[in-house]
């Protein structure tokens, strides 16, 4: 199946901004009044409103087995569930409490046996699993009357695949989700520009220019030791993956995408039908091109051997190797020494010109009601409650070290704007050109952007578009601090403000029947063919036994799983 340029585009536009407070229903509905909510409140005080009596809801917990309880506190009982007691007159009682490790098995037996409790957190599966089996309320006729704006714009930045997650087939909001920084899993190649610099090689763009600065970076001694030492690209070690949904730091996603090949992604055809990216031609052509490399040695010739890929790139033997955004932080320490200038590009383009990135699921977190919780508006409030106040604890010593609001706030998710990590490069942009200043920036909507524009302007030097290492002042106070974010930002979030790409969303992200029995073993069979292939211990024929296999081993009916439940 040759992935059409039209469906490609068709999810770029689905990046527009859509409201969803005018998706929900009738105004009448929007206006249902919650159980317990005081007579006479106006509606823009609702979503932090006080109840006049004490409003009791029943949680799952998830408990970090690491956290510290403070002296005189549990973790039903410390400064979150009192300070929620005090201003919103909201009690909250667990049913039960997990470990952070045990939280998903223990939900999907509450699941399995329809005993969930009256408000939780869930991933995508569980979600999924919850609408199937009707046993959450929508939450729309709420959503207009009880997200504060805060939350709203959250939500909203997701914009219309944000909301397709989070609807049912009837179009009513099921769920309050945590939005996905939607450019925080869009690996870029990332490359040392010193290396560059010294063999006089430009910025590669295309797979044949990436591979020729590889082979001179292994080849031309470009960190100047006399010794043959050099990584052209670096590749995934042993406990990472050669492909993933979402982020995957030095796996080589954007060398398949170069083919438009989108291993373990499910992609939906011009007609509508989905099929699976690991079984297409263009994933056989992405193979025997990487295969190629790895034999020539550009790749890390102990890929998927080693078990630590962060070794031989801290040490400074790697010319390029592919991660998101904030891999800057990865490299910072080489950063701080002076010892690396790294810089992030979207290469290798594929041969239409054009970049793609397979992007995460807008979200993975979300907060439902049982069919049986008598006030689901109350989950606003704690959301809101958060959001409002998150900052403003640390400031005043409430979340510390021993009292993280992660570890201890009901119902918690980190929540921003999925847009979050462009709009802060390109903030820090226009500062740094003087055509903004601080007064200019909401920084309500904003949880880290005072900060850095605070401390771009200490650590970077003249010409502000200039971000070699000479350009930083790394001898700063608060270098150790700020640097490795402003370099993440400004040079991993470059390409994500200054160039174009076309996402690429995945069709389907729940399990089926079929899967739920087979899919390990067949997701083990994928991974283990593509290594071998790559690394040269099986021909390329081997993957067209592999599709024949994965097809009959439960392929074919999970295919026809998915497009049935699609098709409904």
């Amino acid at each position: 199946m040759k992935k059409k340029q039209w469906i490609a585009f068709a999810c770029a536009m689905a990046l527009g901004v859509t409201s969803l407070a005018g998706c929900g229903k009738s105004e009448e509905n929007t206006q249902k009044k919650a159980v317990g909510e005081a007579e006479g409140t106006a509606k823009e005080d609702l979503p932090l409103s006080k109840y006049p009596e004490t409003v009791t809801v029943h949680l799952g917990g998830s408990m970090n087995s690491n956290a510290k309880i403070p002296d005189g506190m549990s973790y039903d009982d410390n400064s979150y569930t009192r300070l929620l007691k005090e201003d919103l007159n909201i009690e909250v009682a667990y049913d039960w409490v997990a470990s952070s490790t045990d939280y998903d098995e223990k939900m999907n037996l509450c699941i399995g046996s329809n005993t969930i409790p009256e408000l939780m957190n869930v991933n995508a599966t569980q979600y999924r699993a919850l609408l199937k089996y009707d046993m959450i309320q929508p939450l729309d006729q709420y959503f207009d009357d009880y997200a504060s704006d805060a939350l709203k714009a959250y939500v909203e930045s997701g914009g219309e695949e944000l909301k397709k997650c989070i609807s049912n087939d009837k179009g009513e909001i099921m769920a309050i989700p945590a939005p996905s920084m939607m450019g925080g899993e869009v690996n870029e190649m990332w490359i040392r520009q010193d290396w560059l610099d010294n063999l006089g090689l430009e910025v590669p763009r295309t797979w044949d220019e990436m591979a020729a600065v590889a082979e001179a970076f292994v080849t031309q001694d470009p960190d100047g030791n006399g010794e043959a030492d050099t990584i052209g690209i670096l590749g995934p070690s042993n406990s990472d993956h050669m492909n993933a949904i979402g982020a995957n730091q030095f796996g080589l996603d954007p060398l398949f995408s170069s083919f438009q090949s989108y291993p373990q992604y499910w992609l939906q055809d011009e007609d509508g039908t989905v099929e699976y990216g690991s079984i297409q031609p263009e994933t056989r052509e992405a193979l025997e091109k990487i295969s190629k490399l790895y034999t020539n040695k550009l790749i890390d010739p102990e890929m998927l051997v080693r078990s630590d890929s962060k070794e031989p790139l801290l040490s400074g033997k790697v010319g390029i190797f592919f991660g998101p955004w904030w891999s800057g932080y990865t490299v910072s320490d080489t950063t701080l020494a002076g010892e690396a200038d790294w810089r992030a590009y979207f290469t290798p383009l594929s041969e239409d010109g054009n970049y793609y990135a397979h992007m995460p699921n807008p979200t993975s977190k979300y907060v439902v009601a049982s069919k049986s919780c008598k006030n689901p508006e109350a989950a606003f409030k704690i959301v809101n409650y958060l959001i409002k106040n998150e900052q403003q604890w640390v400031v005043d010593g409430i979340t510390s070290t021993e009292m993280g609001t992660a570890d201890f706030y009901p119902l918690y998710n980190g929540y921003d704007n999925a847009d979050e990590i462009e709009v802060s490069t390109e903030t820090l942009e226009k500062y740094l050109a003087g055509e903004i200043t601080m007064d200019d920036v909401d920084f309500s909507k904003h949880k880290l952007l005072k900060n850095d524009m605070e401390a771009v302007k200490e650590l970077k030097k003249e010409p502000y578009d200039d971000f070699s290492l000479d350009k930083w002042n790394l001898d700063s106070d608060i270098a150790k601090t700020n640097l490795p974010r402003l370099v993440s930002l400004l040079v991993g979030g470059s390409p994500l403000v200054n160039d174009k790409y076309v996402p690429v969303y995945n069709a389907y992200n729940g399990q089926t029947k079929t899967m739920e029995a087979k899919w390990a073993n067949l997701k083990k069979m994928e991974e283990e063919t593509f290594s071998k292939i790559i690394m040269g211990k099986a021909d390329i024929s081997e993957f067209d036994t592999f599709v024949e296999n994965w097809k009959n081993q439960g392929g074919d009916q999970i295919l026809k799983e998915i497009n049935d439940e699609l098709s409904k």
